[in-house]
C-alpha cells in the first residue's frame, strides 16, 4: 500500500526519494498515483511545503526501458548522495521559472564555476561535482539574447546542499519583450549601428519616474543620429534614452531597460527616459516642430504600459523638472505634460 508523504520545508523530490530508498525521484514523481500532483506541480523542482505525495512500494519502480516496457528494479540503499538544487523563480508570478540563466557558484570546496540553468530554471549538481556544505550564488546573468541582462543585486549566499533552494527575481527580459511586442517597438539590435557595452553600464529596475525629453536645437528625428551623438561624440556606452519616439508615432528601443539611462545629469537612477524626437522649443533663430497627435498618442500609450508593468512608477516629468538649467523638453511639449499626466494617472515631479 502506498505511503503519503507530506513535504517539509527545504525538501526536494531527490531528498524524498533517498529517504524512501529510491534511485531516482522520477520513480515517485512519474508514478500513476501522483498524476494529480504532477498537474499541480508540472515543474518537479518546484514542490512546496505541505504538498502531499504518494510514495509507491519501495521494492520496485517503473522506468522506461529500451523495449518500451516497464522493468522492475530493486531500490538502492546506502550512503545518501550529495546534491545541490537551485531554481530561479519569477518574483512577480511566484510560480513561473526564469529559464536558462547563468550563475557563478562558489562551491563548498572553494572553487567557483559558471553553471547554466535548464529550461525550467534549475541548476542541479550531484556528486562528484558537489560536496556537502554551503553554496553561494555570487553572480547571475541572462544571456539568452545579445542584450545581456545582469542580476547583481540578487546574488545569494549560504544555500544548502541536499535541499531545494529558490532564488526569486524578476524576469526582466520577459517584461521588456512584452512591452516591445505590444507597441511594435523597433529593437536596438535591429536599428543600431554601434556595439553596446552591456558589461559596464549600471543596472536599474525599480523605476519610479518617467522623464520626457526632446532632441533640442538639432531637431534629430533619426535614431542613428542620436546614437552617433551619444556614443561617438560623448563617448557613452549606449544611447542615453530608453525609448525614442519619432513624430509619426513609431517607437525605437534605446538603452536596454535593464540598465540605468544617461539622460538626467546626476539623477538617472529609477528614471525611464523617453525622447520625443524633434525640437519643441520656440526660438526666433531656428525652425521648430509641432507636437503631432500621433507623436503624443504613441508616447502616452507607452507610458501607460510602463506604469502597468512597473507598479513603482508614480511620477511623470520633463527634463527641466530635474535639471533647472535646461529648456528640455521644450516649451511646446512641456505644456502638454499635464494632460499626459491626467491621461496616464501619474503625478508630477
Amino acid at each position: 500500500m502506498a505511503t503519503v508523504h507530506k513535504v517539509k520545508s527545504g525538501e526536494s523530490l531527490s531528498v524524498i526519494a533517498q529517504q524512501y530508498g529510491f534511485r531516482s525521484w522520477k520513480a515517485i514523481y512519474d508514478h500513476p498515483s501522483n498524476s494529480d500532483f504532477r498537474k499541480r506541480r508540472p515543474n518537479p523542482n518546484l514542490i512546496m511545503a505541505g504538498d502531499e505525495i504518494s510514495i509507491p512500494e519501495k521494492t520496485s519502480k517503473a522506468v522506461e526501458a529500451g523495449t518500451g516496457k516497464e522493468h522492475t528494479y530493486k531500490a538502492a540503499s546506502g550512503k545518501q548522495k550529495i546534491e545541490f538544487l537551485v531554481t530561479f523563480i519569477d518574483s512577480l508570478s511566484l510560480t513561473d521559472a526564469v529559464p536558462e540563466l547563468t550563475a557563478t557558484l562558489s562551491l563548498p570546496d572553494g572553487t567557483k564555476a559558471d553553471h547554466k540553468a535548464d529550461t525550467k530554471g534549475t541548476i542541479h549538481l550531484v556528486e562528484p561535482d558537489i560536496s556537502s556544505g554551503k553554496v553561494d550564488v555570487v553572480n547571475i546573468w541572462d544571456a539568452r539574447e545579445p542584450a545581456i541582462i545582469r542580476y547583481g543585486k540578487y546574488a545569494t549566499w549560504g544555500l544548502s546542499t541536499n535541499q531545494s533552494n529558490v532564488v526569486r527575481l524578476p524576469d526582466k527580459r520577459k517584461i521588456i519583450n512584452r512591452i516591445a511586442s505590444k507597441h511594435g517597438i523597433t529593437r536596438r539590435s535591429t536599428w543600431g549601428k554601434k556595439t553596446v557595452n552591456y558589461l559596464t553600464m549600471d543596472e536599474d529596475w525599480d523605476y519610479t519616474t518617467v522623464v520626457i525629453h526632446h532632441s533640442g536645437n538639432g531637431g534629430e528625428t533619426d535614431p542613428v543620429a542620436i546614437e552617433t551623438k551619444h556614443m561617438d561624440e560623448r563617448g557613452w556606452d549606449d544611447v542615453g534614452y530608453h525609448y525614442l519616439v519619432r513624430p509619426d508615432g513609431s517607437i525605437y528601443e534605446g538603452r536596454h531597460l535593464a540598465y540605468k539611462g544617461t539622460h538626467v545629469l546626476g539623477a538617472n537612477s529609477n528614471k525611464i527616459g523617453i525622447l520625443m524626437m524633434g525640437d519643441f522649443e520656440s526660438q526666433w533663430y531656428d525652425d521648430d516642430d509641432d507636437v503631432s497627435a500621433a507623436h503624443m498618442s504613441a508616447a502616452q500609450a507607452l507610458v501607460i504600459t510602463l506604469k502597468a508593468e512597473f507598479a513603482t512608477i508614480t511620477k511623470l516629468g520633463g527634463h527641466r523638472d530635474y535639471k533647472t538649467d535646461t529648456e528640455c523638453p521644450g516649451g511646446d511639449l512641456y505644456s502638454q505634460l499635464p494632460a499626459m499626466r491626467a491621461a496616464t494617472g501619474l503625478g508630477g515631479p
